[in-house]
C-alpha cells in the first residue's frame, strides 16, 4: 500500500511541478538581511500586584496594585532570513524603548519619569500571497514566535511621604520571557537586490515578573503588548 502510494507521488508530482512552474520559476533560496527603525506605543499596565519580601515596594500596603503608564517610543530592528517562493522565514531582533509617563498606587509612592526597554529575539514566518502582490509590491502577511530576552523599567523622580530619601533611582528587570507576534508588512521592490519595507508588529510578551536581584521580585505578573511600526531597508543576495 505504502509502496504503491510512494511510487504514485513520484511519477504524478513531477507532471503537477512542471505545469506548475512553467509560468513562474520557484525561487528556492533568496537570502536576504534587513534594518528598519520605527514608532511604538506601549498599553498601559494597570492593577500589577507588588512584589513579595525583600523586593516589595511597601510592606506596609502588600495588597497595594500599581499602575505604569507609558509615553510613545522607538523600535530598532534586524533581521536575517531566507525566502522561498511565496514564503520566507527569518531571525529577527528588534530593540523597543519607552519613556514612562508615572508609575502610581493607592500608596504614598510614585516615579514620575523612567523609561522601559524590551528586547525580543523572534524567529518569523512570512507569507506572501500572489493576489496581494501590485506590481513591484507585495503585501505579507507573518507569524512570530520567541523570546523577550531582557524587560528593563528604570524610575525616576520617585516621590512621596513613604518613599525612602535615599531612593531617587531603582531598577528592576526580568529575562527570558515567551513572546509571539502577529506581522503585517508591505515590500515594494527597487530592484533585484534592494527593497524598502514597512511592518506593523503586535507583539505580546507573557508572564513578565519585575525583580531587583535574582529573587526580589518588585512587580507581580504583567503582560505586555507594545505595537510597533517600522520602515526599513532590505538587502537579497
Amino acid at each position: 500500500m505504502y509502496k504503491k502510494l510512494l511510487l504514485l507521488i513520484f511519477f504524478i508530482f513531477p507532471l503537477l511541478s512542471s505545469n506548475s512552474f512553467e509560468e513562474k520559476p520557484l525561487i528556492l533560496d533568496k537570502s536576504y538581511v534587513k534594518i528598519g527603525y520605527g514608532i511604538v506605543h506601549l498599553p498601559d499596565n494597570e492593577n500589577v500586584p507588588q512584589g513579595v519580601g525583600d523586593g516589595a515596594i511597601d510592606n506596609v500596603f502588600p495588597q497595594a496594585k500599581y499602575d505604569l503608564k507609558y509615553d510613545s517610543g522607538s523600535s530598532f530592528s534586524i533581521a536575517a532570513g531566507n525566502r522561498f517562493r511565496n514564503f520566507a522565514f527569518e531571525l529577527a531582533i528588534d530593540q523597543i524603548v519607552c519613556d514612562v509617563d508615572s508609575v502610581t498606587s493607592d500608596t504614598a509612592i510614585r516615579a514620575t519619569s523612567g523609561d522601559i526597554s524590551l528586547r525580543t529575539i523572534m524567529i518569523n514566518a512570512h507569507y506572501y500571497p500572489d493576489f496581494l502582490k501590485f506590481g513591484k509590491a507585495n503585501l505579507y502577511l507573518g507569524l512570530g514566535i520567541g523570546i523577550t530576552e531582557k524587560v528593563d523599567l528604570d524610575e525616576s523622580g520617585i516621590t512621596g511621604s513613604r518613599a525612602s530619601s535615599n531612593l531617587g533611582f531603582k531598577s528592576s528587570s526580568d529575562l527570558f520571557n515567551p513572546t509571539y507576534q502577529y506581522i503585517l508588512g508591505l515590500e515594494y521592490s527597487v530592484n533585484n537586490y534592494i527593497s524598502i519595507y514597512s511592518e506593523v508588529k503586535n507583539t505580546i510578551v507573557k508572564s513578565v515578573h519585575l525583580a531587583r536581584g535574582s529573587s526580589k521580585e518588585t512587580y507581580g505578573s504583567m503582560e505586555m503588548n507594545p505595537m510597533s511600526a517600522l520602515i526599513g531597508l532590505k538587502f537579497s543576495f
